[in-house]
């Protein structure tokens, strides 16, 4: 048996032209409508029947009519198109009721921080729209891992991603609790967490453990730190810390409350480092899916509003000097 002959996506084009040719049966009134120049549209259906190996079109000086072989073909053009036009119909049903599902890939503190807090209001203003929160902390290629955003550091986004501030910069803090410094003396320099029982984090995606960072007369510094205790969990990290276990460097407005309260003490304070903004990013494209639009505007606004209100609502953490 022959093989059914598969429409290629380029004749398309040229079958439209045909049904609008059968319709109008005239060159001229088609071309118009198509706004084309009848010489084109005349070859174009020259092409269109040497691809297919029929005669679609029977020509004379006054008119254009239908070979048996158009008819049939004429009839499945017809029913296509219409199937065509509705699923673009449908399109234009949802295009101001954004649906789907948003994937997204972040670390888990990005989660905690900039998104649990606002996902309620979301999915009430938003009951269409699904959310995937792909919890990494690994470098993920978005595109092709199927993500439609991720949230990662300024530093590690790929320049031809669009990148747009969530969050506000950060310093990482040296901290322990005050039991803690009660066995042992709190270090004065990078040298001497030599002799300190640190805590160490262990990242699940690469499996290796972090380094600690500082900045020492302008410049960066990493250290590998000693400890018994190894963690994949950044509030882990802080609970052996409270708990008078470990001496923990952290992500410093994750520890205000226990610093302001005196859970918590800091240490090494002219040696804390800044860490760079976290960015939401997504694949730069002159349409964007109605469900990232809506995704995006409300997780931006939602984390300026949250860092306003903390402004006006709570003192700046301090540290306490040991």
């Amino acid at each position: 048996m022959k093989p059914a002959l598969r429409i290629e996506p380029a004749l398309l084009p040229a079958l439209a032209a045909f049904e609008c040719v059968a319709r109008h049966a005239s060159f001229s009134r088609a071309a118009a409508e198509m706004g084309l120049s009848a010489s084109a549209l005349s070859q174009s259906m020259r092409t269109l029947e040497q691809r297919l190996g029929v005669r679609l079109l029977a020509r004379t000086t006054r008119r254009v009519g239908l070979t048996e072989e158009g008819a049939r073909v004429l009839d499945g053009v017809r029913r296509g198109l219409a199937e065509l036009g509705g699923a673009i119909e449908t399109l234009d049903e949802v295009r101001d009721q954004p649906s789907g599902t948003v994937r997204i890939t972040l670390s888990r503190l990005a989660y905690v921080r900039l998104f649990a807090p606002h996902v309620a209001s979301f999915a009430e203003r938003y009951p269409a729209v699904g959310l995937e929160f792909a919890l990494d902390d690994g470098l993920t290629d978005i595109v092709a891992e199927g993500f439609d955003a991720g949230v990662r550091l300024g530093g590690n986004i790929e320049a031809d991603m669009v990148a747009v501030p969530i969050s506000t910069p950060e310093r990482l803090a040296t901290v322990a609790a005050p039991a803690y410094f009660a066995r042992r003396p709190p270090p004065q320099t990078l040298e001497d967490l030599a002799a300190h029982d640190c805590s160490r984090f262990r990242y699940i995606t690469s499996g290796r453990v972090a380094r600690w960072f500082y900045q020492r007369e302008g410049r960066p510094v990493e250290l590998e730190v000693n400890g018994r205790f190894v963690v994949n969990d950044l509030d882990a990290e802080l609970d052996l810390a409270r708990r008078g276990l470990v001496l923990a460097q952290v992500i410093e407005s994750m520890a205000a409350e226990d610093i302001r309260s005196g859970r918590l003490v800091t240490v090494l304070e002219s040696y804390a480092p800044s860490l760079s903004r976290a960015y939401l990013y997504f694949p730069r494209s002159t349409q964007m899916p109605p469900r990232l639009r809506v995704f995006i505007d409300h997780f931006l606004v939602a984390n300026e509003e949250g860092r306003e209100r903390g402004k006006a609502g709570a003192d700046e953490p301090k540290a306490v000097s040991v």
